[in-house]
């Protein structure tokens, strides 16, 4: 039950996500929020699909699933906060804004999750 729980924990940031910024930026958001949980679980798939469930590096000793919902988990928290004061900007700023945090969240998740 409890890696149940561990496996899909971070699907509470949808409803947080909705509700957490203005109307007009929401399905943005959740789109923002589909696309890190889908790409934090294809990291994790690959990782482990080719035996580096700890890293290829022996760096760091946990799992690679805890690195990346705690790497996923501060950008999506980051963003919620920057959407959250920018209630006056254009969609597409707030759409840029999105794709650039996004790929820093996959940079760095990379690199951490490689550690």
């Amino acid at each position: 039950m409890g890696s149940l729980i561990y496996q899909w924990i971070d699907l509470l940031w949808l409803p947080l996500g909705f509700f957490a910024v203005a109307p007009k930026f929401r399905w943005l958001t959740l789109g923002f929020i589909a696309a890190c949980l889908l790409m934090m679980r294809m990291q994790i798939e690959l990782m482990v699909y080719t035996g580096y469930e700890t890293g290829i590096l022996p760096f760091m000793t946990s799992h690679i699933q805890t690195r990346g919902l705690l790497t996923y988990g501060v950008f999506m928290a980051l963003f919620l906060i920057l959407a959250n004061f920018s209630n006056r900007t254009q969609k597409v700023v707030f759409l840029a804004a999105s794709i650039t945090i996004f790929i820093a969240a996959f940079l760095v998740s990379t690199v951490l999750m490689m550690l």
